[in-house]
């Protein structure tokens, strides 16, 4: 513990009255604060910082830039996780000491930092290390250094803890060899429940100053939106540093699931509730990308080949703040200006201060007992054999960690990838997903305990396990990440086209979703009780094509959805973010309702660790009756509440006998989305239950009964639990939180369990319509809103009785897509282009409109603007609503602007490399499950005056006959003529 004598206080005192000539006061760690050295208590108002992969801080005006903003943000500390230490520094750093900002440094690189998954220390580097320590330690606003960043990311990784405190202890040794000024040293931990408080504990325990960190730091996402102090758990936390003996402070912190980000974790990290024990902390990040965190920009993304650019994302010029989240951080720093204690008067306490007991191990946690021997310089952490193989040493835990593969390129970093591995996973999961595949079913076994279940599928199917082939960049820590090139495929079931499919299709088109594959295509269901292909043949022809598709691999994202009454209204950018954030919302509140299990892993020798019990990957659509099931069948008698708020139709909320002031809970079979593996899964139970007589009651009866019995089965196994859990979730209840879940009421009498049978799919519902909008019952709640029309907006919400009080604004997600209308850069070339020629007559598009000023459908109660329309309630909405879309009336003009378009859409780019959402390729028509391409004139020819609505006549005779072909060299209008040329 590294508690200072009265001596140093005396001299850190004194120096306040013969300070050298500085731009900017040191920062010393004294007790459990920071003090600059004019005796002032000093608290971290900080941002992340990592500009470029490689060293943010050698771009003399672009620090002088960002230093400028960030002091009007109200900014005092950075922090920046890789730097080159043979750059030059000294410009930066005194741009960024002129603004009063400090910096917090992480020490490793990308090759040299200490890992969970290939644990040791070594002189390499050690000497990696120092050789960063050397290049900053003259800047006096360096404030601290950390020797790792969640490198524990796993709970069962304890045993690597002897190796980051090996590291501190070197680190300072070193500093202090060198005649240093005490330069704090400490270190950046992924909030882990089952680790808390044992690591910040062990790094500050024990009587030897020189081994123990300076500082400890969290990196927390705990508190969304407008939480509280006990909601978020920042109560436990300030309850485990109450008394800590160094300075705590949170490395990381900006939780986004609640959007605008409004930062009130703030107000109790620098308020009276923890500004006593906490000094500050670091908001994650500056810099905006794919990720969503950021609170400024350089311009709008950007090809990944420019040079200014990283990731699509334009890293240099005149930072301008995002609204409204740069102002909203502004203001909390502005009102949150703690003054602490005087040096002067806290030296007395400080010198009183002891460290903590090293703590004892506990089952399924933290394996380090007691104050065993840290490792020495050069061991290495052998989980098999339970022993270090230097020097002879004990190894210092024997728990098995998470095994990963060794470290990938230096481009996968954390830093702008965006944030921990758990985030990672949900923020851009689609993009960055586990090496192990743990969210997808069919897997072989997964080797890592993300904050999911990570088998969710019959760990024996490994004969159904893809070969994922294409280019990958492999996780081995928090800091790295996969890309598994995947796709986002779309699959229609329509064994035939009509007006209505045609709409759906357009509508697709003209987002630049991928294109769909249409499923049973041709098929004759006549006499087989199978609708048209709706029923049997829907449930087979989607489980034949996931199950045989060369094309589909089981990291891909799916969505299936119903063929003639799906209107897609945002980007698909859009859907897959919020899938995730759905996910991770999932995720957070099945953990919390039914907890965490220990699991044996018999294809790692037997081998145990926590895991989080259920995990949702599979998402429906919610809606608010139960059909076609039986009022006592398990879709409706077993399935938990919906997480919309307990009023969210005022009084009538739930009472409505009629329900159309029903939360929307049940199943909706009309759309669903996942992971193909897990999606797979699904349909191959759905196909069980066709096959055992149910076919004739519809899929949308099959899919919620699976929906029903996985929750009917997690209730009867919950019902076991302890008396305590079942406290909390009453409690939960009782009061309100539409946050948390209750266990289901198993009240069905209309089920069996099956010893043996799979009935855990991952399946949860979209209860807030993010997605997924569904009208039955529904149609009431949404109208078309024009953003931009304040009036008319306020009149909309008061013709609905909306109890929502104030105004709605178009959610950011939005607001930051790209337009929905074309400019009209380019149009000289597209005018001589030999694709779809202009035409005045046909190509009229409005200019400079934006998502503000389009009518887009919107659930006015919760409120939300969902990605996709599913009219499965009063089908003359398809009519009556359609003219209301916001494309509409120049459905025509945006789809010959689409087919004008050559090149295929790209979803992303990462590491240089551009990647599309469906890699067959294909613009303005669908493919079928046999691999055949039908362009839009072979489905919905005849259909123009139904889907357009203009009376402007037929597909690409509008203004005589011609044939024009597209990038690929297919024809996409006029009639095709066969090879003979008849």
């Amino acid at each position: 513990m590294n508690i200072p004598s009265a001596l140093s206080i005396a001299a850190i005192i004194a120096a306040t009255a013969i300070q050298a000539v500085s731009a900017i006061s040191q920062v010393s760690a004294v007790g459990a604060k920071f003090f600059t050295d004019d005796g002032k208590q000093f608290y971290i108002k900080g941002i992340a910082y990592q500009l470029t992969p490689d060293d943010p801080l050698i771009d003399t005006n672009q620090c002088q830039l960002d230093a400028k903003q960030m002091q009007d943000l109200g900014a005092n500390t950075i922090r920046v996780y890789h730097v080159d230490p043979d750059g030059d520094h000294t410009e930066c750093m005194k741009a960024f000491a002129d603004a009063g900002i400090y910096l917090f440094l992480d020490l490793d690189t990308f090759s040299t930092a200490i890992t969970q998954s290939n644990t040791e220390w070594n002189q390499t580097q050690l000497s990696a290390f120092n050789a960063v320590l050397d290049e900053f330690q003259s800047f006096d606003n360096l404030a601290g250094v950390f020797v790792g960043n969640e490198v524990l990311y796993f709970a069962n990784g304890s045993d690597t803890a002897p190796y980051v405190k090996a590291a501190i202890r070197d680190v300072k040794a070193y500093r202090d060899s060198k005649g240093y000024r005490k330069i704090p040293v400490g270190y950046s931990a992924a909030d882990i429940p089952e680790l808390r408080p044992m690591l910040q504990n062990y790094l500050a325990c024990g009587g030897n100053a020189s081994e123990n960190a300076d500082f400890f730091s969290l990196n927390a996402y705990e508190w969304c939106g407008s939480s509280s102090y006990r909601t978020s758990g920042y109560s436990e936390l300030q309850a485990n540093a109450t008394g800590y003996s160094i300075p705590i402070f949170f490395s990381e912190t900006g939780c986004i699931t609640a959007r605008p980000r409004t930062f009130e974790d703030l107000t109790a990290i620098l308020g009276p509730e923890m500004d006593g024990t906490w000094s500050g902390a670091i908001v994650y990040e500056w810099i905006e990308e794919a990720n969503n965190y950021g609170l400024i920009s350089y311009g709008p993304s950007v090809a990944a080949t420019a040079t200014e650019a990283v990731g699509g994302f334009t890293r240099s010029g005149t930072p301008t703040p995002i609204s409204p989240d740069y102002s909203n951080l502004k203001n909390q720093w502005a009102t949150l200006t703690p003054t602490g204690v005087p040096l002067s008067v806290y030296s007395a306490s400080a010198s009183s201060l002891s460290p903590p007991a090293c703590p004892t191990s506990t089952p399924g946690g933290w394996v380090v007992d007691g104050g065993v021997a840290i490792a020495s310089l050069g061991q290495s952490l052998d989980r098999n054999a339970a022993t270090a193989t230097s020097s002879g040493a004990s190894s210092t835990g024997s728990t098995p960690s998470a095994s990963a593969t060794k470290k990938g390129t230096a481009n996968g970093g954390k830093e702008i990838a965006g944030m921990s591995i758990g985030l990672a996973g949900v923020m851009l999961g689609f993009l960055i997903t586990p090496i192990t595949n743990a969210w997808s079913g069919y897997q072989s076994p997964s080797k890592s305990s993300l904050p999911f279940a990570d088998i969710l599928a019959d760990v024996s199917s490994t004969s159904r396990v893809p070969s994922n082939k294409g280019p990958v960049i492999a996780i081995s820590s928090s800091r790295d990440i996969k890309i598994i090139n995947p796709s986002f495929h779309i699959l229609i079931p329509a064994s035939e086209s009509n007006a209505n499919f045609c709409k759906t299709l357009l509508s697709s088109f003209l987002l630049n979703y991928p294109p769909p594959t249409m499923i049973n295509f041709g098929k004759d269901f006549t006499g087989n009780h199978q609708g048209k292909g709706s029923n049997t043949g829907k449930v087979e022809g989607v489980l034949s094509f996931l199950r045989t598709h060369k094309g589909i691999h089981n990291n891909d994202l799916v969505l299936v959805i119903d063929g003639t009454d799906v209107w897609f209204q945002l980007p698909p950018e859009i859907m897959v973010t919020r899938y995730h954030q759905i996910i991770r919302k999932a995720n957070e509140r099945l953990k919390r309702t039914y907890g965490t299990i220990t699991q044996e892993r018999p294809w790692q020798g037997g081998k145990r660790e926590r895991v989080q019990k259920y995990a949702q990957t599979v998402v429906f659509a919610a809606d608010k009756i139960c059909w076609p099931n039986r009022a006592e069948d398990p879709a409706c008698a077993s399935i938990p509440p919906s997480t919309l708020p307990q009023d969210v139709y005022g009084a009538k909320t739930d009472t409505d006998p009629d329900e159309f002031s029903s939360r929307p809970k049940y199943m909706s079979a009309g759309t669903i989305i996942g992971p193909v593996g897990d999606v797979r899964a699904v349909y191959e139970r759905a196909m069980e239950k066709v096959e055992g007589g149910l076919g004739a009651m519809g899929d949308q009866f099959v899919f919620g009964e699976i929906f029903g019995e996985q929750e009917y089965q997690r209730g009867l196994l919950q019902r076991s639990q302890s008396l305590h859990r079942r406290s909390l979730v009453w409690l939960s209840n009782t009061f309100g939180s539409s946050e948390a879940f209750s266990v289901p009421i198993a009240a069905s009498t209309n089920m069996t369990v099956v010893p043996g049978q799979r009935y855990e799919f991952g399946i949860g519902l979209d209860y807030e319509s993010q997605l997924f909008q569904t009208m039955t019952h529904s149609a009431s709640d949404v109208d078309f809103l024009d953003y931009s029309n304040t009036s008319s907006r306020t009149k909309i919400q008061q013709n609905h009785q909306n109890p929502q009080s104030g105004p709605l604004c178009l959610p950011t997600d939005i607001q930051r897509a790209r337009p929905p209308f074309p400019g009209n850069y380019g149009i000289t070339d597209l005018a001589t282009s030999t694709l779809v020629p202009l035409s005045p007559n046909l190509d009229q598009i409005p200019a400079n409109r934006t998502w503000q000023t389009l009518r887009l459908a919107t659930n006015l109660y919760v409120p939300v603007v969902p990605t996709l329309l599913h009219i499965n309630g009063d089908k003359s909405l398809l009519t009556t609503w359609w003219n209301r879309i916001w494309f509409q009336p120049h459905g025509r003009a945006l789809l010959r602007r689409y087919m004008r378009t050559p090149q295929p859409m790209v979803w992303g780019t990462m590491g240089g490399e551009e990647r599309t959402w469906d890699r067959r390729g294909g613009k303005g028509g669908v493919w079928t499950a046999t691999g055949s391409w039908l362009g839009w004139g072979d489905v919905c020819k005849g259909y123009e005056e139904e889907v357009f609505g203009d009376g402007k006549g037929e597909w690409g005779r509008e203004e005589g006959d011609g044939r024009v072909f597209n990038f690929w060299g297919n024809q996409i209008i006029g009639d095709i003529i066969d090879e003979g040329g008849s």
